[in-house]
């Protein structure tokens, strides 16, 4: 096989008349050059900024609250509390409506996670039996369980409001596009069918004893702050006072001294 002037080591080109070869060296396939896979070193960022973002407290104990009372079995990971901070912050919600909220989410029942599994469902009935045999687990782990959350406080403004926020605005503006339409309103069916549409059952009772708990709630950053703090001030309770105030109790014995004992 005859190799080209650049691999060869028998060529007796000169290097002008090589990098002349080089300047007219045509493509060696008539398709197109594929384009640079992308990087998406923007979204990582992006997420790491606003996980790394600081919030108010009081918006970091409401967000920790409505993460506790999503239940455990909807999905493989909690709720993101800085993300659900960034809900609350751009919603701007009174506190009566976001207990509101967390009181819907902690009437949702023990059956709530097969309701909103089944509701999440593609509508397509002939499935392949690969896509069958999967678990629900494996094919809702895409979807993030903070749609739980906005779902509620969706709900909650709209029982409160005259002037309801469209599932767009939920959607993209407060989520900043991490859900789609359709998955915040299957997931608000299925809260509505779950708790049997009674929203109204909800009382003024329930809201004020919700509201008491979120502001007892304690934040991981305060949990830290309050441990550091104890350790801090206990430490110097452990120390040991090695001081040792003995007389003098050395004796002579044939004209050796026995020793003192040891401080």
């Amino acid at each position: 096989m005859e190799l080209s002037p650049a691999f060869s080591i028998t060529s007796d080109m000169t290097d002008e008349e090589l990098d002349l070869y080089f300047a007219t060296c045509g493509s060696l396939s008539n398709l197109p050059t594929p384009p640079p896979a992308k990087e998406h070193a923007t979204k990582k960022l992006a997420s790491t900024t606003s996980d790394q973002q600081e919030f108010a407290p009081k918006l970091r104990a409401q967000a920790t609250h409505l993460a506790n009372l999503v239940p455990l079995d909807v999905s493989t990971t909690r709720p993101s509390v800085p993300g659900l901070c960034g809900f609350l912050e751009r919603s701007c919600l009174p506190d009566e409506v976001v207990a509101f909220a967390a009181c819907i989410l902690n009437a949702l029942s023990y059956s709530f996670a097969a309701t909103w599994q089944e509701t999440l469902r593609p509508s397509n009935y002939a499935r392949d039996l690969e896509y069958f045999m999967r678990t629900d687990t494996c094919h809702h782990a895409c979807v993030s369980p903070d749609v739980l959350i906005l779902a509620a406080l969706s709900l909650a403004h709209g029982y409160f409001s005259d002037t309801r926020r469209s599932a767009h605005y939920w959607a993209v503006g407060m989520s900043r596009n991490q859900f789609t339409v359709q998955e915040l309103e299957g997931t608000k069916r299925a809260i509505l069918q779950d708790v049997d549409y009674a929203l109204g059952r909800i009382t003024e009772g329930m809201m004020d004893s919700m509201l008491r708990d979120m502001q007892r709630t304690k934040t991981p950053s305060s949990t830290a702050a309050l441990a550091n703090e104890n350790d801090s001030t206990a430490k110097p309770s452990r120390r040991r006072n090695f001081s040792i105030d003995l007389p003098g109790t050395a004796t002579w014995k044939n004209g050796v001294p026995t020793p003192e004992p040891s401080p």
